[in-house]
């Protein structure tokens, strides 16, 4: 059984999700706030640095970075509050604050300002018919700057970039090629030699500019691709498949779960619903 609730708002996206099963190295084009809730313990890196979730402590990702997560124990899911906060957002509060709105540690210590702001989201998305005309949004910008002044605090003494950084111009085209290409089966090597870029450059210019590889911004791409299709499409599952590479629907719904913790079918079904609400389904 898989239960979530999923919130569509201006900020991008809140979902309730049980993790059943490891997640890969992966990201995702928005920034992302990952809170556990309860259930399985679990840890994940943020690149080379380990983060062991749980009541004290969550886990943010800016754009790009990859990220995976490991069950520490088989005994049941582990559930998740996790945002999904869309670009445009971000730099709307960002030119309003004149301050940026990303995380400064992957390390979020959850403290009174997080947690009852992160209870305060919960409840909302979960129960909206308790709450008619709940400011959702608010409740997220709150929950997302508390969290990142808390990830502030562990990021002191660290190297870990504070601001976004000016890409070289043939990773920037290397990024819009993928765009441009992302409903053709390519891999990195070629995406490299389309940009006048060596195997390992390329490798060292999305380590040192991204702080991923360049296969899993590849994926992060098809990934965002996806969920577009998904949630604005209603085309069959075979067909986004296959129009984005991949050689079966089953191929492809392996892909997203295990980039995005639930199967293609069930995040569709869930994102069609036009008042959010708690759903409980088989997967």
């Amino acid at each position: 059984m898989e239960t979530y609730a999923l919130h569509e708002g201006a900020f991008g996206r809140a979902v309730v999700l049980e993790l059943r099963d490891d997640l890969i190295a992966h990201a995702h084009a928005e920034v992302q706030l990952a809170l556990w809730l309860g259930g399985a313990r679990v840890e994940g890196h943020v690149g080379s640095e380990l983060v062991p979730y749980g009541e004290h402590l969550a886990l943010g990702t800016n754009s790009y970075e990859s990220h995976d997560a490991r069950l520490l124990d088989r005994s049941g899911p582990a559930v998740f509050l996790v945002l999904y906060i869309a670009k445009p957002w971000l730099d709307q509060r960002r030119d309003l604050t004149g301050r940026p709105f990303h995380f400064a540690s992957p390390r979020v210590p959850i403290d009174p300002a997080v947690r009852q702001s992160c209870w305060r989201v919960l409840d909302k998305i979960v129960s909206p018919h308790e709450h008619p005309g709940a400011d959702v949004d608010g409740e997220v910008e709150n929950l997302l700057s508390a969290a990142i002044e808390s990830s502030m605090t562990s990021a002191v003494g660290t190297d870990r970039l504070t601001a976004t950084p000016t890409l070289n111009h043939r990773l920037r085209s290397a990024i819009a090629y993928m765009r441009e290409h992302v409903n053709e089966p390519i891999g990195v090597e070629e995406i490299a030699a389309k940009v006048g870029l060596s195997r390992g450059h390329f490798f060292a210019l999305f380590r040192d500019q991204l702080h991923t590889t360049p296969q899993v911004f590849w994926s992060a791409v098809r990934v965002e691709e996806a969920v577009r299709r998904l949630v604005q499409q209603e085309e069959p599952l075979t067909s986004v498949a296959l129009d984005l590479g991949f050689s079966s629907p089953g191929n492809f719904s392996r892909f997203f779960r295990d980039h995005m913790g639930v199967s293609p079918s069930r995040f569709r079904q869930v994102a069609s619903v036009a008042a959010p609400r708690l759903l409980t389904g088989v997967a």
